[in-house]
């Protein structure tokens, strides 16, 4: 399920999502396809590490909060941490803020859930 732009980890009832590349097209579609495949393997709670990521694309932003809504109808929820500044702008600009819960840290991640 991991491939050369993320890797994943568990801990505890959470899949930790390490994004390792820029969020561009093919990563993107990579990501989709991950959090596509933790959903189907009955994982309700995915955090997605983006402290290694400086660009997004708005597929990859698409991905995840399409993702978050399909979780929360679940009883589970995607999070999000390790944003830079001009990530946290980008996600501001096209309202994921407001769908995705932001956290600058993985523990306040995992924590929230």
């Amino acid at each position: 399920m991991a491939n050369e732009s993320m890797t994943i980890r568990e801990n505890a009832d959470a899949k930790i999502v390490d994004v390792n590349e820029d969020l561009g097209s093919y990563a993107a579609a990579d990501l989709r396809t991950t959090i596509d495949e933790l959903i189907g393997g009955a994982s309700r709670q995915i955090v997605i590490n983006l402290s290694e990521v400086q660009h997004i694309n708005s597929t990859a932003i698409g991905a995840m909060v399409g993702a978050a809504k399909r979780l929360r109808q679940n009883s589970g929820d995607l999070k999000v941490y390790g944003l830079a500044d001009n990530l946290k702008r980008t996600f501001d600009l096209v309202g994921a803020s407001s769908v995705l819960e932001i956290y600058d840290s993985e523990s306040s991640a995992l924590a929230a859930f």
